[in-house]
């Protein structure tokens, strides 16, 4: 019975965290992308966070769209961190496309970050999503 209660508190607790929405704008090396939804996702630990860009492409050329999954991402006081983050997409691990030196904040609706993707800059710009 107790396990049972702790795993509706769990669940109770899981559900309750927020995620949060923004649309803005992607560049990686020389290639722009207009119109990119970020998710910020709180995790049970404190201050550490999942950040998604969802339907992503890396290149003109790339011939798919990608949900690209990074963790931990570390807030506080508005400032966002992270370093040596493994991007995830479709359940596959991209050791090769390390997130070096993510920084960034989250402030008033907005949210901007820069970091190193596989050796390239990426930055991000973006609203909250209402």
């Amino acid at each position: 019975m107790t396990k049972l209660i702790a795993f509706i508190l769990l669940c109770v607790s899981v559900s309750s965290l927020k995620a949060q929405l923004f649309n803005g704008t992607m560049t990686l090396g020389d290639y722009t992308r207009e119109n990119v939804t970020v998710q910020l996702q709180p995790t049970l630990q404190p201050d550490n966070y999942t950040l998604t860009l969802f339907g992503v492409k890396f290149a003109r050329m790339m011939p798919v769209n990608l949900d690209v999954e990074l963790a931990p991402i570390v807030i506080k006081d508005n400032q966002l961190e992270g370093d040596s983050i493994v991007p995830i997409s479709k359940a596959k691990r991209y050791e090769k496309r390390l997130v070096r030196h993510l920084k960034g904040s989250q402030r008033e609706g907005t949210l901007s970050f820069t970091c190193q993707m596989g050796g390239k800059k990426l930055t991000y710009n973006g609203t909250a999503k209402r």
